[in-house]
């Protein structure tokens, strides 16, 4: 039997929690992205709030009271329109919800993803009332820096993303070109697809 070092465990933990909430946000893929156009909100930073709070999983209920896919205690949600419970564990309307919190969050605190993730955690008062800054908290700390690392990772996949399709493209004109220089019944394939991201494809 082979013993796998606890973090190299955890790593693969993260690694397979990560790959799973990937596949189970593809139901939620438009919901976010309108939601995030619409109130002009960065998509990867709604789609990490749903990460961090659910892992998209809009059924659940924490131990606190928080409910559906953005983790809204009721008294906040009624802020912003999720009225019944019903409201709270809609994922459309749990996401458009915390789009709009997200809005409010970033207006607030100039736009520092620190500070909206602190904000979303224990709420706004909570980073006022520490002076515009991230509560010293452990909860709060490792949200935050829990979320920084997932916003981090989704836009370094999308840069990366755009690296590859540019040079997909460059290499479909080239070959398309070679093609054109030689009569023959073979029809161009590229040899290089365009690569997608974790998420969103800009």
């Amino acid at each position: 039997m082979i013993l796998v070092p606890g973090a190299a465990q955890a790593r693969h933990r993260r690694t397979a929690d990560f790959s799973t909430a990937i596949a189970r946000s593809a139901a939620y893929e438009v919901a976010i992205k309108d939601a995030a156009a619409r109130y002009s909100v960065d998509p990867r930073l709604l789609w990490t709030v749903a990460y961090l709070e659910s892992r998209l999983r809009p059924r659940l209920v924490s131990r606190k009271g928080a409910r559906g896919m953005m983790q809204f205690m009721p008294a906040t949600g009624r802020r912003y329109g999720l009225l019944t419970i019903r409201d709270l564990h809609d994922p459309a309307r749990s996401i458009e919800a915390a789009a709009m919190y997200l809005r409010d969050l970033s207006a607030m605190f100039g736009g520092r993803i620190d500070l909206i993730l602190a904000g979303y955690n224990p709420g706004e008062n909570a980073v006022i009332a520490s002076g515009y800054r991230v509560p010293r908290c452990h909860e709060t700390l490792s949200y935050v820096a829990r979320g920084r690392s997932v916003f981090g990772s989704l836009v370094q996949v999308v840069q990366t993303s755009s690296t590859i399709s540019h040079r997909a493209a460059r290499t479909t004109q080239i070959d398309h070109g070679i093609s054109n220089s030689h009569s023959g019944p073979h029809p161009f394939v590229p040899r290089t697809q365009p690569a997608r991201s974790i998420y969103f494809a800009f």
